[in-house]
């Protein structure tokens, strides 16, 4: 395709500049943009000046030519004496041949021209719908695995054409096997090569594809291996207060890498400080080696009714489990029996995990095993237990320290039997001497 040039005017106000990078010379009465392939890019930076010493109105500034699209300032401009404008000229085409077009001004005119060379058809995982020749990126791959990504070749012109040379640089990458270069294809015959991308560290990776005279980019992340997912159960004799357990985490692989994972004791009930792991709290961060399988955390299940519920979790993935603690009678874990002169104590340790202890019951016995008048003594403590319960932070756990005056011989009083109650049932003592 021709243009028609026409030579500049002798006393033009207007000079066309040619601007590479920092540089400005003159533009020639040619410029090429060189030989491409269909539907490849170039492009041109110019800037016109007006290099009179009055000012000056641009008019006109076109390009008329296939392929060839003009962007500049819209036209008319105004320029001052030494004053310019930046134009940029880019030429794209899909149909091979040469190519030309005029970039026109006021006095001025020069002739473009562009060339499409033949080329073969590259397609990434024919079906994918990657667009080829261009970037490639293979995404994320965990480091020391391999992905690859196949190319096909196709002469989809009626011309015989080579495979030119192919190469790839960058230390993730590599070709699969010998490439096809130098192969030459007739109408409609074809031919492919494999890319291999195997990262050996993580982060972004660069690489890049040669064809011939072109050089491509290659991409991908290198990514450490998953965390394995977490299965929680629980090693626990019984369901009860006061007693200490293991969570344990099992995973669902070997772990391949390095990691934390977190698991949290999440209660529902009144406040108990004593429910929590061995290592302290309710939350603990636990670490992860390759070739674990599991991990256990202990924990206790403190001295107060209610739902425990643990949750394991390793990067997005959880898994839960629940146990009830049910409520109980009193838990008695020990008795003293102390005599004074006047009086007779009792101190009884132990635990009430619905915290509604109340009733009280106590009989002595002289040294043949016989109750002592009046029998039992009844006391009602709820009043008292409910102050308690709600100032203490030690969950259910209590000190009755139970006080009775004597009158006569203490010393004829040998044992004592308490009987403690609360909502869920009543709970006697071990005779105990004095």
């Amino acid at each position: 395709m021709l243009a028609l040039v026409l030579a500049p005017a002798a006393h033009a106000q207007f000079e066309l500049f040619l601007v590479e990078g920092s540089t400005e010379r003159a533009a020639p009465p040619v410029y090429d943009f060189g030989s491409l392939y269909a539907d490849e890019t170039a492009s041109a930076h110019f800037r016109l000046r007006n290099t009179s010493s009055a000012p000056a109105t641009l008019n006109v500034l076109a390009v008329a030519g296939v392929g060839f699209t003009l962007t500049s300032p819209a036209l008319p401009v105004g320029l001052a004496p030494q004053g310019a404008i930046d134009l940029s000229v880019v030429f794209r085409a899909t149909d091979t041949g040469a190519y030309s077009a005029a970039l026109r001004s006021e006095g001025i005119a020069i002739l473009l021209t562009a060339t499409v060379a033949p080329r073969l058809t590259y397609r990434v995982d024919p079906g994918s719908g990657t667009a080829f020749p261009g970037t490639l990126d293979f995404g994320s791959v965990v480091r020391g695995s391999g992905v690859q990504r196949r190319i096909t070749i196709q002469n989809e012109t009626p011309l015989v054409l080579t495979i030119p040379a192919i190469s790839v640089q960058g230390a993730a990458f590599a070709l699969l096997g010998a490439p096809p270069s130098g192969q030459a294809l007739g109408p409609r015959q074809g031919g492919e090569f494999t890319i291999v991308f195997t990262p050996r560290t993580t982060g972004a990776l660069q690489g890049s594809l040669t064809l011939g005279d072109r050089s491509y980019p290659l991409l991908g992340t290198g990514i450490d291996p998953p965390l394995p997912k977490p299965t929680v159960s629980l090693d626990l004799k019984q369901a009860a207060s006061a007693q200490q357990g293991a969570l344990i985490v099992r995973f669902d692989a070997p772990a391949q890498t390095s990691g934390t994972g977190t698991a949290t004791l999440d209660f529902r009930g009144p406040t108990d400080a004593a429910i929590a792991f061995a290592s302290g709290g309710r939350s603990v961060t636990y670490p992860i080696a390759p070739g674990d399988l599991q991990a256990v955390l202990p924990f206790q299940t403190g001295t107060t009714a209610g739902v425990l519920t643990f949750t394991a979790q390793i990067g997005g993935s959880i898994d839960q489990q629940s146990v009830t603690i049910a409520a109980v009678p009193p838990g008695i874990s020990a008795t003293q029996a102390v005599r004074f002169a006047s009086a007779l104590e009792i101190r009884i340790t132990g635990f009430d995990n619905t915290r509604s202890l109340g009733a009280l019951s106590f009989t002595f016995y002289d040294a043949a095993g016989n109750p002592i008048a009046p029998g039992a003594i009844r006391s009602d403590a709820a009043a008292d237990f409910a102050q308690y319960f709600a100032a203490s932070g030690l969950g259910g756990v209590f000190l009755l320290r139970a006080v009775f005056p004597v009158t006569g011989d203490a010393a004829l009083v040998a044992s004592c039997e308490a009987t403690l109650a609360n909502s869920a049932g009543s709970a006697k003592t071990q005779r105990t001497s004095f």
